[in-house]
């Protein structure tokens, strides 16, 4: 099962996503409640596709199938972001923090994000350095630059009214 999941990324990331998503569709008729697999369905649907509907239905079913498997709630939530809703995203983002082996540095700027487009760049500011304090890859310049960010805008706002 692993090994035809690893293949259908490899093509759908080699942008032959329809060969892809098809691998995974003869995958769900054998296991239809494995969470990893309706994962990777709802993956190609949000970030491959922009299929929010399906996408959704498949992050959701992941969840329901295995609710301490952390990546749907990081798909779910960037899906959220993505639609402008920042509450549920934040939701999403931090119950993705209580499961075991969950990718923080992402989830922790998800929800800085979450933050940031709300204009509560304190909060922002807060989730970043978490994000920071929990990587330990190439991320950090890019997560130093998102508070740079934060604190330019809430200085030009400052003074912008």
């Amino acid at each position: 099962m692993n090994q035809y999941m690893a293949d259908a990324e490899r093509l759908i990331m080699e942008n032959r996503v329809d060969e892809g998503l098809a691998i995974l569709h003869g995958l769900l008729y054998e296991e239809p409640g494995y969470a990893s697999l309706h994962n990777h369905m709802g993956w190609a649907q949000l970030y491959f596709r922009n299929d929010t509907n399906q996408a959704e239905l498949h992050f959701r079913a992941a969840i329901g199938f295995d609710p301490l498997f952390a990546p749907p709630y990081l798909h779910l939530g960037n899906l959220y972001n993505r639609m402008g809703l920042y509450t549920k995203a934040r939701e999403h983002f931090e119950r993705g923090l209580a499961c075991e082996g969950a990718n923080r540095p992402a989830l922790f700027e998800g929800m800085a994000l979450t933050w940031e487009m709300q204009r509560a760049f304190g909060r922002a500011i807060r989730c970043y350095k978490e994000a920071i304090a929990a990587s330990a890859g190439s991320e950090f310049n890019q997560l130093r630059e998102s508070i740079k960010r934060c604190r330019t805008k809430r200085w030009v706002l400052l003074f912008s009214f």
